[in-house]
């Protein structure tokens, strides 16, 4: 493969012929969408929808905290959940679930590949159904258990292992050796969604054993696809930043550069980033053989988690995302936790389909694109305000500070479009806490937008302000809450041109030209949506 190094947005074509890798987690489709009990004719049926919608890799997370998936073995505790004793007639016959589902990938010309979570933070949802917070192997070794908790509710509930152990190291490989001798895999995912494996701030420094692991995965499908005549992947997803990876433990360059991965999924945990630098992943796997496939999520946000419940992020937001992939450098997408809003089951199949309008590249374009720029966290989760468990910021905004002499802010978005061949396009923010008597100056990248182009609309509250709901049980999501903006809220919109928008990062600039003499708080501009049609 040819080396390439990415320098900038919309240089790069993807690469290779797969696009679409579809990960299936433990739970949520055996949870909402498979039948009790469930039949092999089921899942082979389920494969076929998920065919139908040209994915080119097929994932069953088969590992996590401690328990089998889709899967019994000897060595191994089942999952004792009691979505996953809807397949206990099937395991009971001698049928694994794991082996029918890639059985049916084949015939349906898809790869298929087992998902390993390296480590789970599900502790709070086992407790709440009954089963404790782990397997027997994290309850016979606490000492093996990261008890240093960082800021936040779940890892108090939960039971992340500790890395810097040999044994626990040795336990995760374990369960990868098993997997490849019992099943014609073609490949493993290492999934690095939960973001704690050693102890608080000595991720860098702990950084060489992950890589020792992740070496010895390696290694370990060589050998195997050396007996069965075939390369075997590995793939790994993590955080959507090199900093919070780096920050965590887990050293991507370097198992780039050492030719570890096959490819490379970065993302949030649940929430589309439409603004997260993925070009910084392309300036190595376009070095490499290595592929990029970012995230596509279920939302954008954890105001639209609120908002939606349990649907999904539209079909024009996923050309939005995956325009933004490809101008990145991306070679396709990876789908993660999409179809978690299953409560409206009855359409998962339909919505399946939406993956094959967003598949190719050439294809974006032929239908609205609805980019939605939002705070992903919003300071509603509890590690710490406007922040993940990583550190990183996941709420940008801009805040215009009344007693400020110079209240100003900007905010970046990004847009991998040229606006110079489309019909229309067009932006809005909204701007919290700011009245009708409130006066604003606007600019897209420094070029101003005369007040007779700008365009205001008072609403008499913010469009989200639900309480949050599991979609589960129809109670509270059990996130910490901080008060989201409320009180007066004004819609700002304008005509989007190019120049000034331009391909790639843009940047909207706000000032408080006069402010309200009866007003108080200070005005957030945190949401913005941009719709573009060809």
């Amino acid at each position: 493969m040819t080396r390439e190094t990415a320098s900038e947005l919309g240089k790069f074509s993807p690469r290779g012929e797969r696009r679409i890798i579809y990960v299936s987690d433990p739970s949520s489709i055996a949870r909402r969408y498979l039948p009790d009990p469930t039949t092999a004719e089921d899942l082979r049926a389920w494969v076929d929808e998920v065919a139908r919608a040209r994915v080119d890799t097929f994932i069953q997370e088969a590992y996590t905290q401690g328990w089998t998936t889709y899967w019994r073995g000897a060595a191994f505790d089942y999952d004792a959940r009691p979505q996953h004793r809807r397949f206990l007639p099937l395991l009971d016959a001698g049928v694994q679930p794991l082996e029918v589902l890639l059985d049916q990938s084949h015939k349906n010309g898809m790869e298929f590949m087992a998902g390993m979570r390296i480590n789970d933070n599900h502790g709070h949802v086992s407790k709440r159904q009954g089963v404790g917070a782990g397997a027997g192997f994290l309850e016979a070794n606490p000492q093996w258990v990261l008890r240093e908790a960082p800021p936040g509710i779940y890892y108090g509930l939960s039971t992340p292992l500790d890395f810097t152990f040999p044994e626990v190291r040795d336990y995760v490989y374990s369960v990868a050796v098993e997997l490849l001798e019992r099943f014609d895999l073609d490949g493993l995912e290492l999934c690095f969604r939960d973001q704690r494996y050693f102890p608080p701030h000595k991720g860098p420094e702990c950084q060489p054993l992950m890589t020792e692991l992740v070496a010895r995965v390696r290694a370990l499908l060589q050998a195997q696809g050396a007996r069965r005549n075939k390369k075997l992947l590995l793939g790994v997803r993590v955080c959507a930043t090199l900093e919070e990876c780096h920050n965590q433990g887990l050293d991507v360059p370097t198992w780039i550069a050492r030719n570890l991965l096959d490819y490379v999924a970065p993302a949030d945990t649940m929430y589309a980033e439409l603004n997260a630098p993925y070009e910084e992943f392309a300036a190595l796997t376009r070095a490499s053989d290595c592929l990029l496939y970012p995230g596509m999520l279920p939302w954008s946000s954890i105001r639209a988690r609120r908002r939606l419940a349990d649907r999904p992020i539209s079909l024009e937001q996923q050309r939005a995302l995956v325009q933004n992939f490809y101008g990145a450098g991306a070679d396709g997408f990876s789908v993660y936790n999409h179809f978690v809003p299953l409560h409206w089951a009855p359409f998962y199949p339909m919505m399946l389909e939406d993956l094959d309008e967003v598949r190719d590249p050439e294809r974006l374009d032929r239908g609205r694109r609805h980019y939605v720029f939002e705070p992903i966290l919003a300071g509603s989760i509890g590690f710490g305000k406007d922040r993940a468990e990583t550190g990183a910021i996941k709420a940008d905004k801009i805040v215009l500070e009344r007693q400020s002499q110079e209240a100003f802010g900007y905010y970046r978005f990004r847009m991998c479009e040229d606006l110079s061949t489309v019909r229309r396009a067009a932006l809005l923010f909204r701007a919290f806490h700011m009245t009708e008597a409130d006066q604003i100056e606007v600019w897209l990248n420094d070029t101003p937008i005369s007040s007779q182009a700008l365009r205001r609309r008072s609403d008499e509250a913010r469009p989200d302000a639900m309480a949050p709901v599991d979609i589960d049980t129809k109670t509270s999501l059990g996130l910490p809450l901080v008060p989201e903006p409320e009180g007066p809220c004004s819609t700002c919109y304008f005509e989007l041109q190019s120049p000034p928008a331009v391909y790639g990062d843009n940047y909207l600039q706000v000032k408080l030209q006069t402010s309200d003499p009866d007003a108080t708080e200070d005005i957030v501009i945190d949401e913005i949506e941009v719709m573009v049609v060809n």
